[in-house]
């Protein structure tokens, strides 16, 4: 596949200088499949190598030399010193990037080594007019990329080595592009391999009248385009004419939906601000209501903690009081109740504490009794002295006992 160009965009000029893309090479990544010059492509390689594009020359060999319009070859002159040298042929532009991509062509999706940059319209100006009116026309005009040996080598290194089909350039440089205005009669044309392998004797003479036959054939192929363009141009007027009123409707409809609509949306935009005003209030009124409800929640709290600690205190004097009217030794027993009423206090807790000193000096009391063996016979006169009964499946009151 020969490089195409893919975009010569004005949009993207600079002063004197014109953007320009197109495809240098197609990636193959198979050595069976090659191009016309028997080079298979290996997308590694290329990526290793993409740095030498960057500010390469897009030249062109001028089929007139005095008029520079339209492009015919490479331009090589000679080889000199094992070095190809392209005399007859000018830079019209340089490269500013290139990278890989995928891209469709002719209905094909292909990997392929894209370049970008700049033509010089000011010094080239029927050159880059001839290039929009190719592409103009849909005649994609042709690119030929060149590559050389680097400079600390002695040729390109190939992988596995030099051979007549399916070789794969692995250590070289990309040197130029040739933008191509006819079908090459040489391959080499098409991409440009150079090395010290090339040899004077490969270069073929073009033959003498080539030339001449080349002009007329273009002179021709450039009035029949004109004559085209001349007919289309015409029906695009009468086109153009008859479509006028209807281009004038459409706009007089348009201007009144477009009123209409402004209309509307400024109507939406009074409601939508008010609404906007009342929501504002609502929220400002939110605001202060949540502050309130702060400040009261607030108190609350400080009300929560201030008779949690009143009732604690409060409950911590009545156990000092009842626990008053027993000994030492007595308030021991309910020790672990105690310590337990100290730290939080409740009603429960003070109950069972007097509950179980009271249960404890009860039963020490009848154990007391349970033991006397004596009786005392009294006389008449004290027949009738108070008597306690003891049940032993009930437990006595304190105060019974006393």
């Amino acid at each position: 596949m020969k490089g195409r160009i893919l975009e010569l965009n004005q949009s993207k000029k600079f002063a004197g200088r014109t953007y320009v893309k197109w495809v240098v090479l197609e990636i193959h990544n198979d050595p069976t499949k090659y191009n016309k010059n028997g080079i298979s492509w290996k997308e590694e390689y290329i990526e290793k190598n993409l740095e030498s594009a960057f500010s390469m020359p897009l030249a062109v060999e001028f089929l007139d030399y005095y008029k520079k319009d339209e492009p015919f070859g490479h331009g090589m002159s000679e080889i000199k010193d094992g070095t190809p040298l392209f005399e007859d042929s000018v830079a019209v532009g340089t490269t500013t990037n290139a990278y890989i991509d995928t891209v469709e062509i002719n209905a094909e999706q292909k990997r392929v080594m894209v370049a970008e940059g700049y033509l010089y319209d000011q010094r080239y100006p029927k050159f880059v007019q001839w290039l929009k009116s190719k592409m103009f026309d849909g005649e994609m005009p042709e690119t030929s990329v060149e590559i050389c040996k680097k400079e600390e080598n002695e040729n390109i290194i190939y992988e596995s080595g030099w051979k007549e089909e399916g070789r794969i350039p692995m250590d070289f440089d990309f040197s130029g592009v040739a933008i191509l205005g006819i079908e090459p009669s040489d391959d080499t044309a098409i991409l440009l391999e150079l090395n010290n392998k090339i040899n004077k004797e490969d270069i073929k003479n073009m033959p003498e009248n080539q030339n001449t036959q080349l002009v007329s054939e273009l002179n021709e192929k450039l009035e029949t385009k004109v004559n085209e363009i001349s007919e289309l141009k015409s029906q695009l007027k009468d086109l153009t004419s008859s479509k006028d009123s209807e281009i004038n409707e459409i706009n007089q409809k348009l201007e009144k939906a477009t009123s209409e609509f402004n209309e509307k949306i400024q109507e939406k935009t009074t409601e939508l601000n008010s609404t906007i005003e009342e929501l504002k209030e609502v929220n400002s009124k939110l605001e202060e209501k949540e502050k309130t409800i702060e400040v009261m929640e607030k108190e609350v709290s400080e009300l929560r903690s201030f008779k949690e600690e009143s009732t604690k205190k409060e409950l911590q004097s009545e156990l000092n009081s009842k626990l008053s009217t027993y000994t030492d030794s007595e308030k021991e027993i309910a020790k672990e109740l105690i310590d337990k009423c100290e730290k939080e206090p409740t009603n429960e807790l003070i109950t069972q504490i007097v509950n179980e000193i009271n249960s404890n000096i009860a039963k020490k009391i009848i154990e007391q009794r349970s033991k006397s063996t004596t009786h005392e016979t009294n006389s008449v006169d004290d027949i009738y002295s108070d008597v306690i009964e003891v049940n032993n499946n009930e437990t006595p009151d304190i105060e019974d006992l006393y």
